[in-house]
């Protein structure tokens, strides 16, 4: 039987801030700091090791995993350290596994970033590009379709949007506006209201991770956006600005930033399918897109109760050259779009030769994973 309360297993790695203390495995899980001082020989301690600490009562017993002999045994030595996990027997040992309870809610919020920077409407933003350059938001939104929770075994559940409404659908395909800039706030002129959440729910259980799409799927990118009976969130009179037209669907990604350099040249990115066959406004739907330009979003390690989901509009542009213009607009031709779309990890080729397919084995860098 896997031991519980005082008797679990803790493990703890030393941390220089907290001296002297360490975080003992209470009868609800990990209860008060308490000093624990340890005096060992300088040949039996370790310079970079792990090792575990089982609670019994009043006694302690600890197990080396590892050490590094010292070549001279010395003084005493005094050793503090802080619990980082407590857990009961078969402990995957995911530092981010979160559990949801029956009917439980999941929110997942979203933040813009300039590297480690957490940026908004009226932030100034340095360092950008290929010559540090400055500039500010005026439009920052994107769609995120089809959120999936992961679990530890590598099986998937589907989110259950909370709402239908302007920012979101549930159907088949779910689909949710994110909206990180608003119309007259400081430097943005574009969004009509900030929007960084995506809520739902999933059945109860333990999870370890979320997955999603950049972008609207196909079964919706194509409807009218000018029909009542599209969802609002798709609507170009609900979200003006994100709509191409009736054969290009939505723009999945719309950022755009103004350099602070002479000339105020802007610098953006207009992601969306392109290459598109049929034409719906004569009767003729959209059967396929020779350029997809979807996004996969992966992140195996996540707790949406600690962490947000970055896009990070520094890594997004690394290359661009802010001192002039730099519009990318999907267009399989356009050069300026070959950088944006490598931090994506979308097959992207200047001579118009790129499928628009998630290239296989490489990691997209523009979203990530930041502590809430």
């Amino acid at each position: 039987m896997a031991p519980r309360g005082r008797d679990r297993p803790c493990r703890f790695t030393s941390i220089p801030d907290h001296p002297h203390q360490t975080r003992r495995c209470g009868e609800a899980g990990c209860g008060s700091i308490t000093p624990i001082h340890f005096s060992l020989s300088m040949q039996e301690l370790f310079m970079a090791g792990i090792f575990t600490t089982r609670f019994s009562k009043n006694r302690l017993t600890t197990s080396l995993l590892s050490r590094s002999l010292l070549a001279a045994a010395g003084s005493a030595f005094l050793f503090s350290a802080l619990l980082s996990a407590c857990g009961g027997g078969g402990d995957s040992g995911t530092s981010n596994g979160w559990s949801v309870d029956s009917g439980g809610t999941v929110k997942l919020q979203f933040a813009a970033y300039a590297g480690s920077t957490p940026i908004q409407c009226g932030t100034a933003v340095a360092g950008l590009g290929s010559k540090s350059s400055g500039a500010q938001i005026q439009d920052l939104r994107f769609y995120i379709s089809n959120v999936k929770l992961l679990k530890a075994d590598g099986s998937s559940v589907a989110l259950t949007l909370s709402a239908t409404d302007n920012n979101n659908y549930q159907g088949a395909d779910s689909v949710s506006l994110i909206t990180l800039s608003q119309t007259g706030v400081g430097s943005c002129t574009a969004g009509a209201a900030l929007n960084k959440l995506i809520q739902g729910t999933v059945p109860a259980g333990q999870y370890v991770g979320v997955s999603m799409t950049l972008g609207v799927p196909f079964s919706l990118n194509h409807l009218n956006s000018t029909d009542p009976a599209t969802p609002a969130v798709l609507r170009s009179d609900v979200n003006p600005g994100m709509s191409w037209n009736w054969r290009g669907g939505r723009k999945f990604t719309k950022v755009e930033l103004q350099s602070t350099d002479t000339g105020s040249p802007m610098t953006l990115l207009h992601l969306g399918s392109t290459g598109c066959v049929g034409d719906p406004a004569n009767g003729v739907a959209i059967s396929s897109c020779t350029a997809p330009n979807r996004v996969p979003l992966t992140f195996s390690s996540f707790n949406p109760n600690t962490q947000a989901i970055a896009l990070d509009v520094k890594a997004l542009f690394a290359s661009a050259d802010f001192s002039v213009a730099n519009s990318c607009m999907s267009s399989p031709t356009d050069a300026k779009c070959v950088g944006p779309f490598g931090v994506l990890a979308l097959n992207f080729n200047s001579d118009g030769t790129g499928t628009g397919q998630p290239i296989s084995g490489q990691a997209q860098s523009a979203f990530k994973a930041v502590g809430l």
